[in-house]
């Protein structure tokens, strides 16, 4: 392998300049998470500077804010050490940095032009072929864990990402057929007076929040008790893990959290919030002036900015994982493999945006999700036929 194979692992951070400030340099080390930075006269390199040139600099001065500001990076940066060229082999650089070791390499084209910064680590992990892995995205099905890269996919077929759809669907139409069954039966034991069965103003808002939050409430309840929520804990903790570094033992695994930043609860959470605040803000419409109607929904509005996110975390810890079994962790972490297997075999291999966009899942989570809403609502006339004949 030449340094050119690892473009994907080069960092193509900006040089510095040397008349830029310290002060400047410490900033863009921080913003790349990096333990040196190039200095460079138009394209050709002539330095570098590193975290502790600058710890040497703020050390003479007892105002380090002043000193930062004041130095150039001209009068702190070192001579080059070691520059890799785009073509040179891997194997030739590890040498060469086993006798002159260095925080970061830059990478140089044949006309001598700066292309990026090689980490001793990057270089490292490809020699012993570890693959670098790009974000993973993930999904849990009736059928087990789906992982992909957006060009690679392991685990559950397209069939089974369907399934989830139906599945969730499914779930979220028995929690409204059981508050629609509770009420119906709740009105055959005790009649309400029509005026009070069919509220306005202030109570229509209350009543239609109330129930669609037990509507909500029990769609929760039951996705809780259904075995798909070990399944996403699992996928989970195995991406984690990935992320992490870890080992994919289940022991190891199982260490891992729960809750991931970048889970689809976190847009689930978005998506209640808003139907919440739009059904509220439907009906308050109708029984208030515009200018407390428009009040009323920028604080709703300014409540689920501040608090989706949250609500997201917490939606994962405490309803859309749990704890998975045994036999959803090994499943996940066979997986994984499978799916790191394919990222060693293929650490380039690119797709279209089409294919990307199948291979997240979505499509086919949302298509099995809506034909079976549209079906539902085809069959609702008779369900609803069936729950008077089931009250009465």
């Amino acid at each position: 392998m030449l340094v050119r194979d690892l473009q994907d692992i080069i960092k193509h951070v900006p040089p510095l300049s040397p008349r830029d400030s310290a002060a400047r340099a410490v900033r863009l080390l921080r913003a790349h998470n990096l333990p040196s930075l190039p200095v460079a006269e138009g394209q050709q390199l002539i330095g570098m500077v590193s975290e502790t040139d600058i710890l040497q600099l703020t050390a003479q001065d007892m105002d380090a804010g002043e000193a930062l500001s004041r130095a150039r990076v001209a009068e702190i940066m070192r001579p080059m050490a070691v520059i890799a060229s785009e073509f040179q082999p891997l194997t030739d650089l590890a040498e060469t940095l086993r006798t002159m070791p260095v925080s970061a390499v830059p990478v140089a084209s044949s006309e001598g032009r700066y292309l990026g910064l090689l980490l001793p680590r990057e270089l490292l992990a490809a020699l012993g072929g570890e693959p670098v892995v790009p974000p993973i995205a993930g999904l849990a099905t009736p059928f087990g864990v789906y992982l992909t890269t957006g060009a690679l996919r392991a685990g559950a077929n397209d069939f089974a990402l369907a399934a989830t759809g139906a599945a969730l669907m499914i779930i979220n139409l028995l929690a409204m057929g059981v508050i629609y069954g509770i009420l119906l039966l709740a009105d055959r034991i005790l009649p309400i007076h029509q005026d009070v069965s069919e509220p306005t103003g202030h109570l229509a808002v209350l009543a239609a929040v109330v129930i669609y939050g037990l509507q909500v409430g029990l769609f929760l309840l039951l996705l809780r008790l259904s075995p798909l929520t070990g399944t996403h804990g699992a996928e989970h903790m195995v991406v984690r893990a990935v992320e992490e570094g870890e080992d994919l033992r289940s022991e190891k695994v199982r260490q891992m959290p729960r809750v991931h930043p970048r889970c689809g609860t976190n847009i689930m959470a978005l998506l209640i919030l808003v139907v919440i605040t739009q059904e509220f803000f439907t009906q308050l419409n109708a029984t208030v002036n515009e200018a407390t109607g428009a009040f009323a929904l920028f604080v709703l509005v300014m409540i689920v900015l501040v608090t989706w996110r949250r609500l997201g975390a917490g939606l994962q810890r405490w309803i859309t994982t749990k704890r998975p079994s045994d036999r959803q962790l090994r499943g996940a972490v066979a997986v994984a493999d499978d799916l790191l297997r394919q990222v060693r075999a293929r650490p380039s291999a690119r797709v279209g945006v089409p294919r990307r966009i199948w291979n997240a899942g979505f499509i086919q989570v949302v298509s099995s999700f809506l034909s079976v809403y549209f079906v539902a609502e085809y069959a609702q006339p008779l369900l609803a036929q069936a729950w008077r004949l089931l009250a009465s």
